[in-house]
């Protein structure tokens, strides 16, 4: 196995870490009630809305974190990886794209351009709603009418979840589908020895 098949220490640590938090923030947003709503709130949507809060605040972290690796990172997680889009980047990406339209799987993980370009996306639209929500925790007031500007913010905020959402089941899907092809993707990522 050469140095590109697989990802480093860090990297490995910091996708666990996005994938824990995204995935619990996607789902508790489906059953909490935030203050500043309309809807009428209970013991149980309210404690939704305080694990969404905290947990966002420690995907806020995550993301922070993972910036800073990839600007250090001369490796599988370097920026040039996330977003491949030099010359040499954007011809493999062609390639690889060409390759997904006659039926042949795009190579996964630190070995391709796309899936590197892919989870540069997906760490963006993380980003964009880590500090959307980080902005709503600090804007929404305790009690009373939210202001203009955080109503604006949270709509943003909820935007971007549709995109994180979407983002969320195609590369799950990806991630079996490769799997299932036995490239071992899941066991080289979450393998965290």
């Amino acid at each position: 196995m050469n140095h590109f098949s697989v990802w480093d220490r860090p990297t490995r640590f910091l996708h666990l870490g996005l994938a824990l938090t995204v995935t619990i923030q996607l789902l508790v947003s489906l059953v909490m009630v935030s203050p500043a709503s309309s809807h009428p709130s209970t013991p149980f949507t309210h404690a939704g809305f305080v694990v969404h809060e905290w947990v966002g605040l420690f995907a806020l972290l995550i993301v922070t974190v993972h910036w800073a690796w990839s600007i250090r990172s001369s490796g599988t997680a370097s920026l040039g990886h996330l977003f491949p889009l030099d010359r040499n980047g954007r011809r493999e990406i062609a390639a690889e794209i060409r390759g997904l339209l006659s039926g042949r799987l795009a190579p996964s993980g630190p070995r391709g351009s796309l899936a590197g370009l892919v989870h540069g996306l997906g760490l963006a639209a993380a980003t964009a709603m880590a500090v959307t929500g980080g902005m709503l925790f600090v804007m929404l007031p305790s009690s009373g009418e939210p202001s203009a500007l955080a109503h604006n913010v949270g709509d943003l905020h909820s935007l971007i979840s549709e995109l994180v959402w979407t983002y969320w089941f195609g590369h799950v899907a990806m991630a079996l589908l490769h799997h299932f092809k036995e490239d071992d993707t899941l066991r080289r990522m979450f393998d965290l020895r």
